[in-house]
């Protein structure tokens, strides 16, 4: 029984669980409100700060420019939460229009005014200092916005971005002014859209023949710096024997995998597997297939290559998109109009894409690339996936610390990708299973989890004569031999071909958040790791999936369920009749250890800087005591039934960290997660929590036999887009996927079958997730 295959489920939650968000807070004035001589003081300081601006706007009167001046206001470290930004906003509002129109930093808005009649107004705000106390309590300073500049006298291309006023008719205009200023002075520009209303100019440009720190220029310039170049090279270091060809079954419906990479050879052991149609813009002269096909290669025949088997899938057919031409490398407009053009053209039929190519430059603290924008938005717009590597480092040579994750890692909607060692040579730096040195390390910015897994990409050491060798992972060489390679370029190929598989195996609609929930959602650590548990996201993300079967199946002492649904604004969903196995009751206690994975599409505004992110949700699963109805005759009161002694046990603080510190089962060293996430606006959540860590108190006051379980799951939208939902009258949700596991570490209860009995009961639709028939691939003895 215990090799039993149980289909994980999909289940829904009841109308009875959805909820109305109520109204929150209470009367009482915060303590961090200014009053008295401090208010009047720090009123007239911020109005001296300000006058310095009113003065800078005079003078772009006086020049009679027609875009809108543009200053930053700063806040208080403390004063960027949510529930203030609404009372700073309301201090710049014009009318009905928001004029607070992005950040540069965490803590500084940019803030645009369209006359002086507007700076007087913000003027008698301040001067009314105890009708405006919220938002002068806020308010640390303000001072001029001075764009981004990054020149270099060795370079002549450069990206260049204007200022978003988020409107759309001064936006148009503004972008009319310096494409004709652009012309008059016979500069070679082109205008590419990175994403919806997100337009960059590649300008070429020579020192003496424009002044991009003219008045004019200023004005309407958000940032420049020159235009990023990519760059892929690949070493073939062993030739080894060959592998079988794999041939396909010519009764199964593969599913097709795209390869945005350098070309793909048609060597013998791909050629059965690659499409009849490929894409380029190169003619073959342009174009060295060396990286392509490697890649290729280990999407398809990457467990053969090590005989292992880590992702498990029964062959998936290829798709060549050379979007990169040869070793001179290509600017970044240019890949992304190439991954653009090809996407748009076979998105229908190709939904999971491979992209193994990064710009050797980390990411910021305080923005997203505009490569990760353009991934977003490709993403969004087609119904796509795409899984990026997390892009490789050499400082291990120099023993220095490893770089950040490179540009275009930091895309919020592709599945991102580092490395681990699957071996160890005489002079490798890591143990098995350890983070390669090479592979790049996150957190994104605002500290978001990148990459979100990892997988084998190789190993790397320094010999005695100071050279770096390597001990790589097996594919193909262009002219059809095995050899080695290592880097983030050829783990990511590896996940790409686990969600293509699992895709193939489950009879469902392609539905991205759900292939990227399932992967997390098995991913964990090695007892081999030997980083500090602290260490473990910034360098593995969620740790290696499981492969293709390990996910789609449970055994009987486990349950998996899914729950994937859409989440309105002013909704939320408390499920209170939680199906909880009473079969893991030991003892007169609940059991079990519980893993639950949040993936969710948050609205996205790159205009908004580090709050690129604008909606987030939570979720919080535990234990409460007994339901009970509310008078919603009362104000504010909008749901009827409540749950009293409430516990949320995804939270670290309740478990006891000598229980936790003993504990060396394989769930303690591979899976234990205690991500303090807070209000932290992080796409993926995950929790991974063992019943039997509690403290002694907690256990028995939130786990004994009487106890009733909830899921709760809610969610939050920054106030600026709140603001321009309701300019523009629509109505604002976000698309989740949540999927929870409830284990028995013993293997002896029938936690499978005691979830399903739990989930008729109390009348959840549910459904085994659809699986396709198994068939194997042959083998071509030739």
């Amino acid at each position: 029984m215990d090799n039993e295959k149980l289909p994980i489920k999909l289940f829904a939650h009841r109308q009875i669980d959805e909820l109305r968000v109520e109204p929150g807070g209470n009367n009482e004035e915060p303590n961090w409100v200014l009053h008295g001589v401090e208010l009047k003081q720090h009123a007239s300081n911020l109005a001296k700060r300000f006058e310095l601006l009113s003065s800078l706007a005079q003078k772009r009167s006086e020049r009679i420019s027609q875009v809108p001046f543009v200053f930053i206001a700063k806040m208080y470290n403390d004063a960027t939460a949510k529930s203030r930004r609404n009372d700073i906003s309301m201090m710049f509002q014009n009318g009905y229009e928001n004029n607070v129109i992005g950040l540069t930093a965490v803590d500084q808005l940019i803030v645009k005014v369209d006359s002086l009649l507007e700076i007087n107004s913000i003027f008698e705000k301040l001067k009314n200092y105890e009708s405006n106390k919220y938002a002068i309590s806020c308010l640390e300073d303000f001072f001029e916005f001075k764009p981004m500049m990054e020149m270099d006298s060795n370079e002549n291309v450069y990206k260049v971005k204007l200022m978003d006023f988020q409107n759309f008719e001064i936006n148009n205009s503004v972008q009319r002014l310096f494409e004709k200023i652009l012309s008059e002075r016979n500069i070679e520009y082109k205008k590419i859209e990175y994403a919806k209303q997100y337009p960059i100019y590649k300008v070429k440009v020579t020192q003496d023949c424009i002044d991009f720190n003219s008045d004019e220029i200023q004005d309407m310039l958000f940032s420049i710096e020159p235009m990023p170049r990519y760059i892929v090279t690949v070493d073939e270091l062993l030739d080894r024997s060959s592998v079988d060809i794999l041939k396909p079954n010519e009764d199964k419906n593969y599913k097709v995998l795209g390869i945005l990479d350098s070309g793909i050879a048609k060597i013998p052991n791909l050629d059965p597997w690659l499409e009849d149609e490929r894409w380029t813009v190169y003619p073959d002269n342009e174009i060295n297939p060396s990286h392509g096909t490697f890649v290729a290669g280990i999407a398809l025949y990457g467990d053969l290559c090590e005989n292992k088997n880590w992702v498990g899938h029964n062959g998936i057919k290829l798709f060549d998109a050379a979007v990169f031409p040869n070793n001179s490398g290509i600017d970044e407009d240019e890949l992304i109009a190439n991954i653009s053009e090809v996407i748009k053209i076979y998105h229908k039929k190709i939904k999971i894409w491979n992209l193994s190519i990064s710009v050797a430059r980390p990411v910021s603290d305080n923005k997203f690339s505009d490569f990760a924008i353009a991934l977003d938005d490709l993403q969004d717009k087609y119904n796509i996936l795409i899984c990026k590597s997390a892009g490789n480092c050499c400082n291990f040579r120099y023993n220095r610390p490893k770089t950040r994750i490179n540009e275009g890692a930091d895309s919020i909607r592709s599945l991102v990708v580092g490395s681990v060692a699957h071996k160890k040579g005489r002079y490798d730096l890591v143990d098995v299973d350890n983070p390669s040195p090479f592979s790049c390390v996150g957190p994104a910015p605002e500290f978001i989890i990148k990459p979100e897994v990892s997988h084998y990409g190789g190993n790397v050491g320094i010999n005695e004569n100071g050279s770096i060798t390597t001990t790589g992972v097996t594919s193909f060489s262009a002219d059809n031999h095995l050899c080695e390679n290592v880097g983030t370029s050829f783990s990511t190929p590896r996940i790409a071909a686990l969600a293509t598989g699992l895709y193939q195996e489950m009879n469902e609609d392609f539905d991205p958040l759900l292939l990227k929930a399932l992967i997390i959602h098995s991913a964990s650590y090695s007892d081999k790791l030997t980083i500090p548990e602290t260490e473990r996201t910034n360098q593995l993300g969620f740790g290696v999936p499981k492969n293709i079967s390990q996910i789609l199946y449970n055994s009987p002492h486990e349950a998996t369920l899914i729950l994937r649904n859409t989440l309105e604004k002013g909704e939320k969903i408390d499920i209170m009749d939680f199906p909880m196995p009473k079969s893991l009751i030991k003892n007169g206690y609940y059991t079990g250890q519980i893993i639950v994975t949040l993936v969710y599409d948050p609205i996205l505004d790159p205009s908004q800087g580090v709050e690129y992110c604008q909606s987030n949700i939570d979720v919080k699963f535990g234990s409460y005591d007994e339901k009970y109805m509310r008078d919603i005759s009362k104000r504010n009161i909008l749901n009827p039934v409540g749950r009293n002694g409430s516990k949320n046990l995804l939270l670290g603080g309740i478990y006891s960290k000598k229980l936790m510190r003993d504990n060396n089962s394989d769930f303690a060293l591979k899976e234990r997660l205690l991500i303090q996430y807070g209000d932290k606006y992080y796409p993926v959540k995950k929790y991974a929590v063992d019943l039997a860590e509690l403290s002694e108190t907690n256990k028995r006051n939130f786990v004994t036999n009487d106890k009733k379980w909830f899921l709760f799951i809610n969610g939050l939208f920054r106030d600026h887009l709140e603001q321009k939902a309701r300019h523009e009258s629509r109505n604002l949700n976000q698309e989740f996927c949540l999927i929870i596991t409830i284990r028995d570490p013993e293997g002896k209860a029938n936690v499978y079958d005691d979830v399903t009995q739990q989930l008729d009961a109390n009348n959840f639709w549910h459904s085994n997730i659809k699986i396709a028939s198994e068939v194997s691939v042959s083998l071509d003895n030739k």
